[in-house]
Formats: structure tokens, C-alpha cells, sequence
């Protein structure tokens, strides 16, 4: 007998695959090439350093409880990929969450597994899956806020309301984003229910934890209770927040959200340049979303979001984040959330086609395995190594290095020290000239890893190389060691005043 075409998309364990698949991916495939952030996280727990971060209360102390307790089983993990394996795992049942929210809203197992793909394989998810960031925890805890939530829209059991604001409060202390989730969850019983403010303080009560937790962790560091509003907002304080509009929040706000979903980057150009193989994965995405594409035109859909609580409440919590990124001039790292709340926007609809959604899942899939995840696990982008080894070999160098603080961070981490003579080199000049001249009256080497010719255009690249190209072409760069990378030597040269070329 012949089989149905739909046999596979009518797969009663199609969403336990998609999930478990997903989790596979995440635990299997970790980022070789870490980001400062991670690097500084993984080095705080390594040397207890630094464990209570204002914006992420309770990141770093998670990452010391799961690594004292490996130790204890004698189990020998780096605290760095033990906390992306935790990562790995939270993003996990992140996806299991979300499958308990949208299972009943969705009957077909194959929309819920293309819900699934559109929120787990998505660029965002990927990315801080297999990374050391804070972004992947709050999710897990504000998605169990929302399953409560839903519950108690459901059963009328004021418990299942207490645990939803417990949870969507305790993400908040795992990142402070979270509080754009807890406040659409909250606004809801101001704004729709007729027992509104009777609901609103139930809801409002188990969020207590938040402002405890700030209280006993200051207690713990000796700061007075007076000073909690400096601590908790601490980068406004410190002048790193900007708050003057500009077109650049348009416009990266743009850029991040596309982002969101599909890796864009300056290394697939040079991936395909060194393999051409690398067309391949391209070439599979767009046929399949241009089939996902062809299979919705037919029928012209009309998605018609039910007007419900549920989605009317949770459309605001994805407006009120897409705001404050865009506030944030487009922060890529506060838009984790967006595609997983537009999945459960989405299982509101009752017109949902399988097929087209999960064509455009897998498109997702293939392209950011391929542009992302396989060649941020596979290949090495950063000289950090060899530059950590010229630092152990001349500890009194002066370095100015492309991205200082990327190494201090991976420095610190390997290390517990951070380089004291390291330079940016998009310093101002006069920063970088006096430096040189120090070292050079006290006869110590000055090594950069300037190069006139990046093999990868980035936005900092472009911001600072003719400005630099300039300033370095008044000295004399011999080369000091090889560093290969994914994109060629990014290797170290020694600085010399003109006229005063020699060796190291």
C-alpha cells in the first residue's frame, strides 16, 4: 500500500523529535570562539570573583553551584563549557515549555513541531545555546511564567496565578530584560479583567522575590540598602546606557531583528571563498522557503489572530521588547525572546498550514547550522592563544590589539590577571603614542596585531582602519610570531619608531 504524502508531517512524535533534536545540537556543537561577556562570566566563577552582576543577579553564582558540584563528583569540566552545557540544557526545556503551551492551542503534532523549529532553530536561540550569555536561562523561567499564566486563564486556581508571577519575577533575576515578560503578564489584569486590581495584587505579591534578592545579595556584600538603586541600575549610573535617538536605532534595530532569526555576517562571504561547497546550504534555504512560500500563495491564508487573552497579552509583551531593543539601539542580545514569542503568538491562530511552516523551520535550520553554529564550533576566528603565549614568553610588552577587552577577558579567564600594558587600538592617538614612547625609553617591545588589510570586514574594522592605517605607517612593524585563524595569520609585529628596527 502506498504511503500518504502527510505521513511523515502527521507524526505523532514529530515535535518530541524537533525538540530533542534541537537539545542535541545545543549540548553537541558549543562555540569555540566566545564572546568577552562569556569568557568574563566562565573567569568569575573560576576564581569567585565578581559573582553577583547587577543586570544578571544570579548567573554567575548558578555557574559556581553547577561547578562546585561537578567537582565534588570528580568530574574534570572547565567552568567555560560547563555553563554552555547548562545553557544547552536550559534551552532545552525551554522548547519542552513551550511545546506544553502550544499543544493545546495547536492539535497537529506537525505545527507544533514547526512552532518548535521557528523558535529553536532560529539565530538567536542557536547562537546563545552553545554560548556562555545570560540569555537562555530567564527564557526558560519566563516561558514557565507564561505555561502558569495560561493555566490559570484555564482552571481559575489563584496558585497556578502565583506561580506564573514567581517565575516570571525569578527570570528577572537571571536578566533584568525579563521584567518587559512580567510586565505584560501583569498588565493584563490591569487592563482586561473586571476583578483587575484584585488579580493584580495576587499577581504582584510573589514578585517580592525580585527586590529580596537584590536586598539579601547587597546585605551579603556590605553595600546599605540606600545605595539599591545604584546597584540595580548600575550602567545608567555608570553613563553606558544611551538615551539620545537616532537613525541608528532604526536602523540596527532593523539589522538585529533580521539577525534574530538568520546569521548575516561578513565570514560567510569568506566561507564560501575558501570552500564553495559553502553555496550549498544557501542554495537549500532558499528552496525551501520559496517552496514554503509556494505552498501558502494557493490558498492566500488570512493568520486572523484570535482576539483571546492570551494573545492579546502576549503581543504586547513582544511589543514591549522590540521597544526597549530598539531603545537599546538595537541590542541583537535583547531580541533571545522575539521569535519564541511569536511562536506562541502564532499557535493563537487556527489557520496555521504544517507543511509551509515546517519547510521554512528547516530553511532556518540549514542556514544557521551551516553560517553559525558549525563554524563557530569547528574553526578558531581570534589569535588569542598565540597572543597569551607571546604574553607568558614578554610579560612586560605593551600590546595594542584589535579587540583589547575580548582578551583581557580570555587572559583573565586562563589566567586570572588581566594584561596590564594592553591598548585598544582605536584608542585616541596621543593614548597609543605615549604608550609606545614609554615603552620604548624602558626598552620594552611593543607588539600589535594591527593588520592594513582585514580579511573580514566588520563595523569596527571600517570605523577605525584608515585612522589607523595612517598612524602605523610612522613606525616600522617586523614580525614577531604567527597566529593562524579561520581567516588567515593574524599573527603579532613588534612596533619600532623609524629608524630603530630590529629584532625582538
Amino acid at each position: 500500500m502506498a504511503l500518504r504524502s502527510d505521513t511523515l508531517v502527521q507524526g505523532r512524535f514529530l515535535p518530541l523529535t524537533v525538540l530533542l533534536g534541537l537539545g542535541l545540537v545545543y549540548a553537541a556543537f558549543p562555540t569555540q570562539n566566545s564572546t568577552s561577556d562569556a569568557y568574563d562570566y566562565a573567569a568569575c566563577v573560576k576564581w569567585q570573583v565578581d559573582l553577583w552582576q547587577p543586570h544578571h543577579l544570579l548567573y554567575n553564582i548558578t555557574g559556581l553551584g553547577a561547578y562546585t558540584l561537578v567537582h565534588r563528583l570528580g568530574l574534570p569540566v572547565a567552568p567555560l563549557e560547563l555553563m554552555q552545557f547548562l545553557n544547552s540544557l536550559f534551552a532545552g526545556a525551554s522548547l519542552w515549555v513551550l511545546w506544553r503551551i502550544i499543544a493545546p492551542r495547536q492539535k497537529s503534532r506537525a505545527v507544533q513541531a514547526g512552532l518548535l523549529l521557528l523558535a529553536g532553530a532560529s539565530l538567536g536561540t542557536l547562537r546563545y545555546a552553545t554560548e556562555n550569555e545570560t540569555y537562555i536561562i530567564p527564557l526558560f523561567f519566563s516561558l514557565l511564567g507564561s505555561y502558569f499564566w495560561a493555566t490559570f486563564q484555564e482552571s481559575g486556581q489563584k496558585r497556578h496565578l502565583l506561580w506564573s508571577s514567581f517565575w516570571a519575577a525569578w527570570a528577572c533575576l537571571y536578566h533584568q530584560i525579563h521584567f518587559f515578560w512580567w510586565l505584560g503578564l501583569l498588565l493584563h489584569f490591569l487592563l482586561d479583567q473586571k476583578r483587575s486590581w484584585k488579580l493584580a495584587l495576587w499577581f504582584v505579591v510573589p514578585a517580592l522575590v525580585v527586590p529580596l534578592g537584590y536586598a539579601v545579595v547587597m546585605e551579603l556584600q556590605g553595600m546599605p540598602l540606600l545605595q539599591a538603586h545604584r546597584f540595580i541600575f548600575l550602567d545608567f549610573y555608570k553613563g553606558e546606557v544611551e538615551t539620545t535617538v537616532t537613525y541608528q536605532h532604526f536602523l540596527l534595530t532593523g539589522i538585529s531583528l533580521v539577525r534574530t532569526f538568520f546569521e548575516v555576517h561578513g565570514r560567510q562571504y569568506y566561507l564560501v571563498q575558501q570552500n564553495v561547497l559553502y553555496i550549498l546550504p544557501a542554495l537549500g534555504t532558499l528552496l525551501l522557503l520559496g517552496k514554503a512560500c509556494l505552498l501558502l500563495l494557493p490558498a492566500k491564508p488570512r493568520l486572523s489572530l484570535p482576539t483571546s487573552a492570551f494573545c492579546r497579552t502576549h503581543g504586547l509583551i513582544l511589543l514591549l521588547h522590540l521597544l526597549f531593543a530598539w531603545f537599546a539601539v538595537g541590542n541583537a542580545e535583547f531580541m533571545v525572546m522575539v521569535p519564541w514569542l511569536l511562536a506562541l503568538l502564532l499557535s493563537c491562530s487556527h489557520k496555521l498550514q504544517a507543511r509551509p511552516l515546517l519547510f521554512a523551520g528547516l530553511g532556518l535550520f540549514i542556514w544557521n547550522m551551516a553560517y553559525a553554529v558549525g563554524p563557530n564550533y569547528g574553526y578558531t576566528y581570534a589569535n588569542f592563544a598565540c597572543t597569551r603565549a607571546y604574553v607568558q614568553r614578554q610579560p612586560q610588552a605593551t600590546l595594542l590589539l584589535a579587540d583589547k577587552n575580548a582578551f583581557d577577558a580570555y587572559l583573565f579567564y586562563h589566567t586570572g590577571q588581566y594584561s596590564p600594558r594592553a591598548f585598544e587600538i582605536s584608542a585616541p592617538t596621543p593614548v597609543l603614542e605615549q604608550a609606545i614612547a614609554e615603552a620604548t625609553r624602558e626598552a620594552r617591545p611593543v607588539v600589535t596585531d594591527f593588520a592594513p588589510q582585514s580579511p573580514l570586514l566588520n563595523r569596527a574594522w571600517l570605523l577605525w582602519s584608515t585612522d589607523r592605517q595612517e598612524f602605523f605607517s610612522r613606525y616600522h612593524l617586523s614580525p614577531v610570531t604567527a597566529c593562524p585563524t579561520f581567516f588567515g595569520d593574524k599573527g603579532l609585529s613588534q612596533v619600532h619608531p623609524e629608524g630603530t628596527a630590529g629584532a625582538e
